[in-house]
């Protein structure tokens, strides 16, 4: 057997082929490593039909056969994750006694394991199959955490130097933390400039350590610094830095957040006791006094209003109710499924008596000469939303609402640096994360780090390179390999452990707690398996990569020509 290879230049050329690779589809976990070391792109991910034509066989509405076809080719969640790992992979590497595979597999991806397990977003669960066509969705977060706190101490291996680039990375928040473990892993080497002496920016700057510990961000970032990567904390970049590091340095990514607050210059917002919300968490995340000048104090006992609807609203209102506040209300111009924080966000602040008031705009902080008494609304209407994110809307001045306040948090948004600007223009440098001036999860900004590095490396060496997570086209499996939801493992989705919101409000201890390993032994047999990896014998080189990368070992052997799948 004959396979024509085909060089990025175009030119082409003819190899005997001996052996093929062959996958066993059940024992195949879908962790997608062997897709990803293919040379020749012989090998795609396939989709097992889940059937849903009895409607009693699940709680969910059943489905037309072009239906399940379609969710089949377009839903999964080893495309959801914006990092590109499959959660399939390591769901059923751990089901198979193979944990510390497990967590290699994700690490390789996401260099912030430790993090995400407890503040992703977790689009993944979304998507998965499970939780759309037959009840809940797989606990993907709560795997992903058992597997970080189990192995803490994992100790990576080094990252491979094969360039002579070098490469500045400016701001250790979770878009330069990627792009710089994204392009490690690429062989280059790599130093990550921040003005703070703490690595992890808005991790440890504005996100409360009750949701992710301190201890948790600096384990991670250890690891990075132990596989490589170089840290220079503590240091400012303005442009005589700028200058020094395009001499040092062949590409820049600047990854410096977005370190600005927004404030609303409305009538009264130079009132005493009114606060931005990266300020008033920096402060309390850094255990400092949030007194600044006499009236600027946090009152116990007082009542706080947040200005917004968001996750960083939210953390600010749970934080107030743990500083003492009598009351915390978050009063946001959004209203139903518009408004910015996630329902399960929005849940636990209100088992701790957080308020969220829909469709109200302030108009003006009211008060006594310079101190702050309370905030005026006015009823939003006609609320819009394009399509890029921008928001338009009028207001009912006949219809009016006040709040009083003793704390008002200003928590509308942030903006990075004015400078970084000046380099939009410059080859030598690209940009990574929310100094693009997008508002975005941990998550998403590490994938943004993610797609940059992989640009990067475009750039340097004149290749293609095939980030791991980019859109592609997902197969359908043969009819033989579908699914019955009937003859699944029935067994609810065990709710995460939570500490009682009366004892919680009183401390800044860490809500969540991980599930136990016996919960997550039996979780993890709740995933239908509905993806495998497939091989194309006409396009396999035998070169065996595949094998040799597959965590599990007993997946992909090498057969003669005539004898691989198709």
């Amino acid at each position: 057997m004959e396979a024509t290879i085909t060089k990025s230049n175009g030119s082409s050329f003819v190899i005997e082929v001996r052996s093929v690779a062959s996958i066993d589809a059940s024992r195949c976990v879908n962790c997608g490593e062997c897709r990803e070391s293919c040379p020749v792109d012989a090998i795609a991910e396939t989709q097992r039909l889940i059937c849903r034509m009895c409607p009693t066989c699940t709680e969910r509405p059943a489905m037309q056969p072009a239906d399940m076809e379609r969710i089949a080719r377009e839903t999964s969640c080893t495309t959801a994750c914006p990092l590109g790992i499959s959660p399939q992979g390591y769901i059923n590497l751990t089901a198979v006694c193979k944990e510390q595979e497990a967590f290699a597999h994700i690490w390789k991806c996401n260099p912030l394991p430790s993090i995400c397990g407890r503040i992703c977003t977790h689009p993944c669960e979304e998507m998965c199959k499970r939780g759309m066509l037959v009840d809940e969705p797989m606990a993907i977060r709560g795997v992903k955490r058992y597997l970080s706190d189990t192995f803490a101490d994992f100790t990576p291996n080094i990252y491979p130097r094969i360039y002579e680039e070098r490469i500045a990375v400016i701001g250790a928040g979770p878009a330069g933390l990627s792009v710089a473990h994204r392009l490690s892993m690429l062989g280059y080497e790599v130093t990550i400039f921040d003005k703070e002496l703490t690595a992890g920016g808005m991790m440890v700057k504005g996100i409360p350590e009750f949701r992710l510990p301190r201890d948790v961000v600096a384990r991670d970032i250890a690891r990075l610094d132990k596989a490589g990567i170089h840290f220079k904390l503590g240091v400012s970049i303005g442009r005589k830095q700028m200058e020094e590091l395009k001499k040092d340095y062949d590409r820049i990514i600047i990854a410096a957040g977005s370190d600005t607050a927004t404030e609303l210059t409305i009538d009264g917002w130079r009132k005493d006791g009114v606060f931005t919300a990266l300020g008033f968490m920096d402060r309390v995340n850094h255990q400092q006094s949030t007194w600044r000048h006499p009236g600027q104090v946090f009152v116990k006992g007082g009542d706080v209003v947040i200005i917004g609807g968001g996750a960083v609203a939210i953390d600010c209102a749970r934080t107030a109710v743990r500083l003492g506040a009598k009351s915390a209300t978050c009063v946001c111009i959004e209203g139903g499924m518009d408004v910015p924080c996630h329902t399960w966000e929005l849940e636990e602040a209100r088992r701790e008596g957080v308020q969220l008031l829909e469709k109200w705009a302030p108009q003006k902080f009211v008060g006594h000469m310079n101190a702050l008494a309370g905030v005026s609304f006015a009823k939003v209407c006609n609320f819009a939303k394009a399509t890029d994110g921008r928001i338009s809307f009028e207001v009912n001045a006949e219809e009016t609402m006040g709040l009083p306040a003793n704390i008002v948090i200003m928590a509308v948004g942030q903006k990075a640096a004015p400078i970084w600007k000046e380099y939009a223009d410059d080859e030598q440098i690209a940009f990574a994360g929310e100094v693009l001036g997008k508002d975005r999860s941990v998550v998403d900004s590490m994938a943004a780090g993610v797609a940059v590095a992989n640009q990067v490396d475009v750039s340097l060496r004149g290749r293609e390179t095939r980030a791991a997570g980019t859109q592609r086209k997902l197969l359908v499996a043969d009819i033989s390999e579908r699914i019955y939801p009937t003859n699944r493992l029935k067994i609810e989705r065990p709710a995460m452990p939570v500490a009682d919101p009366e004892v919680r409000v009183k401390n800044f201890d860490e809500v969540e707690t991980a599930y136990s390993k016996d919960v997550i032994d039996m979780e993890v047999r709740r995933c239908l398996q509905c993806g495998f990896s497939v091989i194309d014998s006409a396009i396999c080189i035998g070169c065996g990569v595949c094998s040799r990368v597959c965590p599990k070992g007993d997946v992909i052997t090498m057969v003669k020509p005539n004898e691989g799948e198709v």
